[in-house]
């Protein structure tokens, strides 16, 4: 899930930001050789924010570092990914329950309003502006849960998965705005109990359409 863009405080974390956003749209893939010459041009960066990057996301094992070589996009790796989306659903179903016992008009108000803008944004096939409301469809979903330290493992979480892949399958999108449409729902009841079963559900609903798509793509 793409997140709205924070202030950034130095200029390598916003190159930071940069390089990461780019992996997790999709426009540098799996496999993918970079080189830093390539980042500086493709994202406007200068030689020392995109070097810092660089070696910051290879920390992060979002990019690896090939000696000769320089740098590539870490390979999916299929395990990885499932275990990511099961600890999302552990974390995210405790913070919307948390949240739900506390939310108030405002926040419901603000959940409900970045569900629609997820209808609209697929109604206009904007894909970049789907991924923008869904993200902040979820921030909104979780502040009340009170707990700095779960929404920043939570934050953690969404950085580590390939996002864009079932982005890019209509089928699944709808059927995420179907899940989304449910949990708004749920948590404008403040039934903390259902709004958290329906977040881990729709995170583990994606973590089988993500099976699904690699099925299919090895079967090609």
């Amino acid at each position: 899930m793409p997140n709205p863009k924070p202030a950034f405080r130095t200029k390598r974390e916003h190159a930071v930001a940069k390089v990461k956003d780019a992996i997790m749209a999709g426009r540098y893939l799996p496999g993918q050789a970079l080189k830093q010459g390539q980042l500086m041009e493709d994202l406007d960066l200068g030689a020392t924010p995109a070097r810092e990057a660089a070696l910051e996301l290879v920390a992060k094992g979002l990019l690896v570092h090939e000696s000769h070589h320089g740098m590539r996009v870490a390979e999916l790796d299929v395990d990885r990914v499932a275990h990511v989306y099961k600890v999302r659903a552990l974390l995210e179903s405790e913070a919307a329950r948390l949240s739900t016992a506390l939310a108030n008009d405002e926040t419901i108000d603000k959940v409900e309003r970045h569900a629609r803008a997820m209808e609209a944004a697929f109604a206009g096939k904007d894909l970049k502006r789907l991924g923008v409301a869904d993200g902040r469809f979820h921030r909104a979903l979780y502040e009340s849960a009170g707990n700095p330290m779960l929404l920043g493992l939570i934050e953690q979480m969404w950085d580590q998965f390939p996002r864009y892949m079932l982005w890019q399958r209509p089928e699944r999108v709808r059927q995420s705005l179907q899940e989304h449409r449910d949990i708004a729902a749920r948590f404008a009841q403040r039934d903390a109990k259902g709004t958290a079963h329906a977040v881990e559900r729709h995170i583990l609903n994606g973590l089988d359409a993500f099976d699904a798509l690699l099925r299919a793509a090895r079967a090609a």
